[in-house]
């Protein structure tokens, strides 16, 4: 598939069919982000469980899960969480919609669907009374970083994390 064509793509809410291709997409993300750190457990081993947290709490109207779907197939998600605070005893309180995941299979990124999946992700928020949108993202994953500024995200916070010796 050649880059400088148009890719029509769609974005919709996540619906019980598309289990599989969730799963698929976040041991993709997962196993992305093993490349950038390597404590991060494998894709497999906590792709279940990670989903049915998020599905819990898609079922608690605390979170939604929207799916970008070329020409019928589920090629990325993107999950967004209500109700998150900023450190409570640093900041006032806010309401805070945070975007847990997103991945855009490979094949599929450079269509601007990761785009399209973060506007529609601050419809939502906006429809939730959601004040700020956050997201987090790993230092090395420049490709993330880059779909997180031009879709208007400011860095807010770093974290700093220093390996240590093993004895």
């Amino acid at each position: 598939m050649s880059k400088s064509t148009t890719l029509t793509h769609t974005i919709r809410q996540f619906v019980a069919d598309d289990l599989p291709a969730l799963k698929n997409c976040f041991v993709e993300l997962q196993e992305f982000e093993r490349e950038l750190v390597s404590h991060r457990l494998p894709g497999e081993e906590i792709a279940d469980r990670y989903i049915q947290a998020l599905l819990q709490r898609k079922k608690e109207n605390t979170a939604e899960i929207f799916v970008a779907e070329v020409e019928g197939k589920a090629v990325g998600f993107l999950s967004v969480l209500l109700s998150e605070q900023l450190d409570a005893d640093l900041n006032e309180p806010i309401e805070l919609a945070y975007l847990s995941d997103i991945v855009i299979l490979k094949e599929y990124r450079k269509y601007g669907i990761g785009e399209a999946l973060v506007k529609r992700a601050e419809e939502y928020a906006i429809a939730h009374n959601a004040m700020y949108l956050s997201a987090n993202v790993l230092a090395a994953n420049k490709g993330g970083r880059a779909l997180y500024g031009k879709t208007g995200f400011n860095e807010y916070e770093l974290l700093m994390l220093k390996k240590l010796p093993t004895t």
